[in-house]
């Protein structure tokens, strides 16, 4: 017998018509959470404590207390924030990139002034300037001489090593006399850090000279002598090709294996293993990148066409291969990192990167044009229990946010309504409270953590063969009141405010073929139903 009866909800299916969803579907499904089949409300916010700037784009919670209040980092432009590489780093070590300067900072500098980070150092160690002198002694007999070559690096308080000097031209000098070196130039200008400079030596010259170390001194020392004997030489020089990240380096990650990446327009670059201030490698791509993920041993550098991956654990010998679906990716602000995936905004939706598979896996519930309906280069996204939360503006200016939950068998796809009001400008996760953060307002507030909010969830239409008239409904939810709309043929024929679990009798005096039920509330609901008869009731 005709009835329309709910036991399970589920999300949105747009690109379906609503006439043949599947009877758990929505055409509207606003505020709620769809987790055991039950319709229950999503939570607003609760506010976390204010911001010291205004509407900032990326914020990060920093350091090992539990309190959440504390250690608050805030930046006025995008910037991708990194962790150090090396795990419970002595000093807190932070590195982040803006596209301007890639910067690092301890915490006794991060947390310095009234807002954080409060100072910070330039990112990498440059090379000296012009090239050291190696004088000594002339050779007393051709048997005693040594052709002698030297370089020298910088080295930060924190032990980094930059790139060597030019080599000093060659001398000939007795091996059993002091050398000194000397022309080392100072520190050089811009907040590096640098406290000391490492000499190393070489009895071979041209490709194949081996430097070895001899000296550390100080940065402020411009000329030193000492012993040189071969056989107290130290290591080989381990910066020769080492460079510093480049000036407008964007999307800093780190990788499972301790590389850190970035890009600058179509070219990548990686750095040594648990090393983020050494940059030798690049490998450039045929379109400009807009941003990177890291998943696993992996990186996905999506550009404004094709994909790359560049994957391996040796960042001289990674490889950099093209993928085969040309998806731009048209936000940085949409790239989201799940451990084993990447997803990103691409024109035709959104699409998920893992090991050696590329996907739109919002190919089965909108089409193109209709994702292209939420302006997806507005997209701002991140990671929360198994969701892909993305905010977006429509070209109107209308906000909004859409919610896919990648959880069960199947994509669930939901909105919301939290970024309507105050635009929410960043986002954080943070495993340790388990929580996500949002900068709305004036304020960081955490997300789902208030009072429950009001949903919105409209059925899909149940058509039937001819025209009739459901004249009663039913709706079984945990506490009351719940506010059921009633359409007959698209037209609101009602609004009922349900009030017990019993059946409740709806206008008579009209049928119609399409019926659809529209539930408004903020109780959980296991099942909502309208029917011609109460006997039909009894069956279901």
């Amino acid at each position: 017998m005709p009835t329309a009866v709910i036991k399970a909800f589920d999300g949105l299916n747009p690109s379906s018509d609503p006439v043949i969803l599947d009877q758990s579907a929505a055409q509207t499904a606003s505020n709620v959470k769809l987790l055991s089949g039950a319709l229950e409300p999503l939570n607003g916010t609760t506010v976390l404590k204010a911001l010291t700037k205004v509407q900032p784009k990326t914020i990060y919670r920093y350091g090992s207390s539990s309190v959440e209040t504390e250690h608050w980092l805030e930046f006025l432009n995008r910037t991708d924030v990194m962790r150090s590489p090396i795990a419970n780093n002595q000093y807190g070590m932070l590195y982040w990139s803006d596209g301007v300067q890639p910067k690092y900072a301890p915490s006794e500098l991060i947390l310095s002034g009234s807002s954080y980070p409060g100072a910070s150092y330039n990112l990498g160690i440059p090379a000296p300037a012009g090239s050291p002198v190696v004088t000594g002694p002339a050779p007393s007999a051709a048997a005693k001489s040594v052709t002698l070559t030297a370089v020298y690096t910088y080295v930060s308080a924190y032990g980094e090593e930059g790139p060597p000097s030019a080599p000093a031209g060659v001398a000939t000098i007795d091996p059993e006399a002091d050398i000194t070196i000397s022309s080392m130039a100072v520190a050089p200008s811009g907040p590096y850090n640098i406290v000391t400079k490492r000499i190393y030596l070489s009895s071979t010259v041209g490709s194949n000279a081996e430097f070895q170390f001899w000296k550390e001194v100080p940065v402020a020392t411009v000329s030193q002598t000492g012993d040189y004997d071969q056989s107290l030489l130290g290591e080989l020089l381990p910066s020769t090709d080492w460079l510093a990240p480049p000036a407008g380096l964007r999307g800093l990650k780190m990788m499972a294996n301790g590389i850190s990446v970035g890009f600058v327009e179509n070219t990548a670059y990686a750095s040594e293993p648990n090393l983020p201030h050494a940059w030798p490698h690049q490998y450039p791509a045929d379109f400009p990148i807009v941003g990177v993920g890291t998943f696993g041993q992996s990186a996905a550098f999506l550009t404004n066409s094709f994909p790359y991956i560049l994957s391996g654990v040796d960042p001289a010998a990674m490889s950099f291969e093209k993928l085969s679906l040309p998806q731009a990716c048209v936000s940085a602000d949409s790239i989201v990192e799940t451990g084993n995936a990447v997803y990103y905004a691409s024109p035709d939706g959104l699409v998920a990167i893992s090991t050696g598979v590329i996907d739109i896996v919002t190919k089965g519930m909108l089409t193109p044009e209709q994702w292209r309906s939420y302006n997806p280069s507005s997209i701002k996204a991140i990671a929360y229990e198994n969701r892909y939360i993305a905010l977006y503006e429509r070209l109107d200016g209308t906000r909004g946010v859409m919610i896919f939950d990648f959880s069960g068998a199947g994509a669930s796809f939901t909105t919301s309504t939290i970024n309507a009001g105050s635009p929410i400008t960043a986002m954080q996760y943070d495993s340790r409270a388990d929580t996500l953060y949002l900068a709305q307002g004036t304020n960081i507030v955490r997300y789902d953590r208030g009072s429950a909010l009001t949903y919105t969830w409209r059925s899909k239409v149940f058509r039937f063969g001819h025209p009739l008239n459901l004249g009663f409904g039913q709706v079984i939810a945990s506490t009351y009141p719940v506010t059921m709309r009633v359409y007959a043929d698209g037209l609101l024929r009602v609004t009922k405010t349900v009030t017990d679990n019993n059946l409740f009798r709806l206008p008579s005096g009209f049928r119609a073929t399409d019926w659809e039920l529209e539930l408004v509330g903020s109780s959980r609901i296991t099942q909502a139903m309208l029917t011609t008869s109460t006997a039909e009731a009894k069956g279901t």
